[in-house]
């Protein structure tokens, strides 16, 4: 049996392309699922296909987002308790079984002690990412060292981050992270029309949610006040639960007319609005994967970057210098890139990865 513990919208999208070509074969699995988010994930499982879960290991805090660090050391307790509470349940599950884990958030580490109490090997999709510096970004590099080291099949994106594999054995390099996959089928269900006489307006499109940004109120002020006087074109700043209030009460207060705000939309009204965009701004991983597909012309707003998509091409790493934005968004069509949709599959190659290792069976 093929055991998905997951617990952010980020990875549902990452591991859902997986899913459904286990679908496709017939083949059993279940979904073990924290809600690290809440609201956010109970909204997107649907919209990518996904069933109701197998096992509901927490709720969030109390049901509700983890915004404060108390609230994540709460569901913290919530996921080890419910663990001790069903670890006999987990080792008599059915062998051979696996549990998979993708990148590097708490519930990757959860998850990846989940399966390692209950006897079962662990196989960690988007596995070697390192930036070299534990502090950047923290506490993913922490995540990802741990799961790394307990961690028995790692699916690699890149030959790169096979590299920092060397000394494990069952690295697997799948050519890209399933984030190509996510893309290319959301892309297949809305294909883009051409564009009229009477589209609106060239816009891009900014998503700034990561703790280190949103936290550092100068940082935000700074950043968002470059990119109303800079922009060539006007911008949409994509907000959430996590970053609304943030970004919204900046822009109210300094008067920021070029910028607006805009929800988060499902993942495949999300692509086709990311197709179209000029340009993106974002301090997320999986949005510089998914630009790095189309080429967009994007700038990482982060002190460091753990992802090598995009980079001296279509992306240019910012290190929260407002020098380097300011020239991103002058130059931003000299870093627009050709299309990546034309290579491998890479949950293709882990699923067929699964299959030759004994794991799955039909439903």
């Amino acid at each position: 049996m093929i055991v998905f513990i997951y617990g952010t919208t980020a990875e549902a999208i990452k591991l859902a392309p997986v899913m459904r070509r286990l679908d496709a074969r017939g083949i059993e699995y279940q979904q073990w699922v924290t809600f690290q988010h809440t609201e956010a994930l109970r909204t997107a499982m649907p919209q990518l296909g996904l069933r109701a879960p197998d096992r509901v290991i927490a709720d969030g805090w109390r049901g509700k987002p983890l915004k404060k660090p108390i609230q994540m050391v709460g569901w913290m307790t919530t996921v080890g308790l419910w663990t001790l509470k069903n670890l006999g349940s987990l080792r008599r599950a059915p062998r051979p079984s696996i549990v998979l884990v993708h990148g590097d958030t708490m519930t990757t580490v959860l998850g990846t002690f989940i399966g390692r109490l209950a006897g079962l090997p662990v196989a960690h999709v988007e596995a070697g990412l390192r930036s070299g510096d534990w502090r950047h970004p923290f506490p993913e590099e922490l995540d990802r060292r741990i799961v790394g080291r307990l961690a028995e099949v790692h699916y690699a994106p890149t030959d790169e981050t096979a590299s920092n594999l060397s000394a494990r054995r069952n690295v697997i390099v799948t050519h890209g992270n399933t984030v190509k996959d996510a893309v290319r089928d959301s892309a297949a269900k809305r294909p883009t029309e051409p564009r009229g006489h009477d589209a609106e307006e060239p816009y891009g499109l900014v998503l700034l949610h990561r703790f280190e940004f949103i936290s550092n109120v100068a940082l935000v002020r700074d950043t968002l006040q470059t990119l109303n006087d800079h922009s060539p074109v006007a911008l949409q700043v994509v907000v959430d639960s996590y970053s609304r209030d943030a970004i919204e009460s900046v822009i109210e207060q300094m008067g920021l007319d070029r910028l607006s705000t805009a929800p988060k939309l499902e993942h495949a009204a999300f692509v086709e609005r990311l197709q179209n965009a000029h340009l993106v701004v974002t301090d997320s991983g999986g949005v510089q994967e998914e630009t790095a597909v189309f080429g967009i012309p994007t700038l990482i707003h982060r002190m460091a970057t753990e992802r090598n998509e995009g980079l001296g091409t279509s992306a240019l790493l910012s290190r929260w210098d407002q020098d380097i934005v300011r020239r991103f968004l002058q130059e931003a069509d000299t870093h627009r890139a050709g299309n990546d949709e034309a290579t491998a599959s890479p949950s293709d190659i882990i699923v067929e990865d699964l299959l030759a290792r004994g794991y799955g069976s039909p439903a």
